[in-house]
C-alpha cells in the first residue's frame, strides 16, 4: 500500500513498483485517477481502514509536506493520520510500516557545527529556518510532527512486533528532480541533502525487501552527496542501499 499516492512522492513510487508489486493506493485528493481510493487518515473511518486487510507493507507518504506549516494545520494530516495509520496496520496484520520522516526533524543542525556528521543516533533537533524569495520560513511545527510519528512507531515496533522504518527523507523536487535544475538560493544545507527520483525510489524498494529482523529503524534518505553531514552508511548496511547520484557531479 502507498498511501499520499498521488503527491510527488507517491506518484514517482507508484510508477517505479507498477507491474512488480500488487498496490494498493490512497490519497485524500485523488483527482481522475480511479485507481487511488480517497482516503482521508485524518478521521478514522472504516471504509478506507478495511483496504489494509491483506497488505504486507504500508509506504506512509501521505501528509501535508509544506514544510513551512503553522501548528494547527500540522494536526490532522501529519499527527492524527500517523496515529490512525499505525493503529490500522496492527489491526490488520500488516508486517511493516515505512514512515516518510523528513531531514526537517534535524533541520535545527543547519546552525549547530556539531557533531560534523549528522547520524540517525543523535539528538532529533526538529525545525529549520530559511529564507525563500524573502521569505522568511520556519519547519519546526513540521519537523517536530515528524519526530512524533518516528517515536510513535518505535512504540509500535516494541509493544506489537510491527516492523517500522522511518526514513528522513532529504530533498526531492516534484517532477524530473535534477541536480543541474536546484535553486541556487536555497544554499549547500538544502543542496546536499538532495535524493534524486531513482535514488529515492531504490531506497524505498530496498526498505520494502529488507530483512525480517528490522524491528524498529531510523534511517536518513540523500543522494550519495560528496561532503554531506549526513550520514547514509547506516542506511547503506540495514537496507543495502546503493544511491548511484551526486549532487555535486550534476
Amino acid at each position: 500500500m502507498i498511501t499520499g499516492a498521488a503527491g510527488n512522492l507517491g506518484a514517482k513510487l507508484r510508477k517505479h513498483l507498477e507491474g512488480r508489486y500488487s498496490l494498493r493506493l490512497l490519497d485524500i485528493s485523488p483527482g481522475s485517477d480511479d485507481q487511488i481510493v480517497q482516503a482521508d487518515l485524518s478521521t478514522w473511518q472504516e471504509s478506507w481502514v478495511r483496504l489494509f486487510e491483506g497488505v504486507d507493507v504500508v509506504v506512509h507518504l501521505a501528509a501535508d509536506p509544506t514544510a513551512h506549516q503553522t501548528w494547527p494545520n500540522v494536526i490532522g494530516p501529519n499527527i492524527d493520520a500517523v496515529v490512525h495509520l499505525y493503529q490500522a496496520a496492527i489491526k490488520s496484520g500488516v508486517r511493516r510500516v515505512i514512515y516518510a520522516s523528513s531531514n526537517h526533524a534535524m533541520g535545527g543542525y543547519q546552525n549547530v557545527a556539531e557533531p560534523k556528521g549528522i547520524t540517525t543516533d543523535i539528538a532529533p533537533l526538529p525545525g529549520t529556518h530559511y529564507v525563500v524569495d524573502g521569505e522568511s520560513r520556519d519547519s519546526t511545527p513540521y519537523g517536530s510532527a515528524k519526530v512524533f510519528g518516528e517515536r510513535l512507531g518505535k512504540c509500535y515496533a516494541e509493544i506489537y512486533d510491527l516492523s517500522v522504518i522511518a526514513v528522513r527523507i532529504g530533498w526531492v523536487r516534484p517532477g524530473e528532480n535534477r541536480a543541474e535544475e536546484l535553486p541556487p538560493q536555497r544554499g549547500p544545507w538544502f543542496r546536499n541533502m538532495w535524493l534524486s527520483n531513482r535514488d529515492f525510489c531504490q531506497l524505498m524498494e530496498r526498505c520494502i525487501e529488507a530483512g525480517p529482523a528490522v524491528g524498529f529503524a531510523i534511517i536518513n534518505g540523500m543522494s550519495n552527496n560528496s561532503g554531506m553531514r549526513w550520514d547514509i552508511e547506516h542506511t547503506r548496511k540495514l537496507v543495502g542501499y546503493q544511491p548511484q547520484d551526486d549532487v555535486t557531479k550534476a
